[in-house]
C-alpha cells in the first residue's frame, strides 16, 4: 500500500446517493449529496459488499490481496453510530433515523434493476419489495451473486460470517483466534477477486467496513499518519 493512495472523506449517509451517481440516476433533494471525488464515467453496474467487522486494521495487517491490489481509492466514513443495524439504516434511507427514502425502492422507480442477497431479517426491514435472495451463510451469499453478476444494475452482498465469529467471541469472552480472523479474510478476499474476474467492464464493487475491532498502533507515515482510529467505517472503491 503506497502513500500516495487516494483518499476521500465522507459520511455514511452518503452512501445511497454515491451509489445512484455512479449508475449515472438523479439524486433526490431529500438526501444528502453523493461523495465527490468518485467519477461514474462508463460505470453501468454496481457490487456492493458489507463486511461486518472490518476497517483499516484488518487491511493493513491482513493485506488481502484483491482489495489492495485493485482498490482505486478508500473512503474514510464519518458515522454517529457504525454498527451493523444503523449502518444498514444509513445506507438504505439516507439517514440514521428517517425512512422516506428507500434506495431500492428508487432504483426500481427509474426503472434499474437490484437484487439484495442477505439476512432475511434485513430483507424484510429492508429491501422495500425489490428482489431479494435469503442467505443462511457466506458460502450460499458468494454462490448466489456470481449466478446473477452482470444481470443487474445493484447487486447488494452483506457477508455475515466476520459477525457471527465475533458474536461467539462474545459469548465465550475471548477474542477470536488471529489465524482464524486472517483465513476468513482471505477466503473472502479470493470470492471477491473471483467475482471481480468474472465481472464486465464498467462495474464498480464497494466494499464496505462497518468498523475494524481495534485502534492500531503502528508507525504508519504519510497518509496513513492521518487515518487516528483503525475503527474508522471505510470504503473501498474497485473499478474494472
Amino acid at each position: 500500500m503506497a502513500d500516495e493512495l487516494n483518499t476521500i472523506q465522507g459520511h455514511m449517509t452518503q452512501i445511497p446517493a454515491t451509489v445512484l451517481h455512479l449508475l449515472g440516476e438523479a439524486v433526490p433533494e431529500t438526501i444528502p449529496s453523493p461523495i465527490g471525488e468518485i467519477s461514474n464515467i462508463g460505470i453501468e453496474r454496481v457490487v456492493f459488499v458489507i463486511l461486518d467487522n472490518f476497517g483499516l486494521f484488518e487491511i493493513v495487517v491482513h493485506q488481502p490481496e484483491f482489495m489492495i491490489n485493485n482498490l482505486e481509492s478508500i473512503i474514510l466514513l464519518e458515522t454517529e453510530n457504525p454498527y451493523a443495524m444503523a449502518v444498514m439504516q444509513q445506507i438504505v434511507y439516507g439517514d440514521l433515523e428517517r425512512r422516506d427514502f428507500n434506495l431500492f425502492e428508487y432504483l426500481r422507480s427509474r426503472n434499474k434493476s437490484a437484487v439484495m442477497i442477505g439476512r432475511e431479517d434485513d430483507i424484510k426491514l429492508f429491501a422495500g419489495g425489490t428482489e431479494n435472495i435469503k442467505s443462511s451463510g457466506d458460502m450460499t451469499t458468494w454462490i448466489q451473486a456470481s449466478k446473477i453478476l452482470n444481470k443487474r444494475d445493484l447487486i447488494w452482498l452483506n457477508f455475515q460470517d466476520f459477525e457471527a465469529l465475533y458474536q461467539r467471541s462474545i459469548m465465550f469472552k475471548r477474542e477470536p483466534p488471529e489465524n482464524l480472523i486472517q483465513r476468513l479474510i482471505h477466503r473472502t478476499d479470493k470470492w471477491l477477486l473471483g467475482m471481480f474476474k468474472q465481472s464486465r467492464n464498467n462495474t464498480v464493487f464497494i466494499i464496505l467496513g462497518n468498523h475494524g475491532r481495534k485502534k492500531i498502533d503502528m508507525n504508519l507515515t504519510g497518509k496513513y499518519a492521518e487515518w487516528r482510529k483503525a475503527s474508522l467505517p471505510i470504503a473501498i472503491i474497485c473499478r474494472k
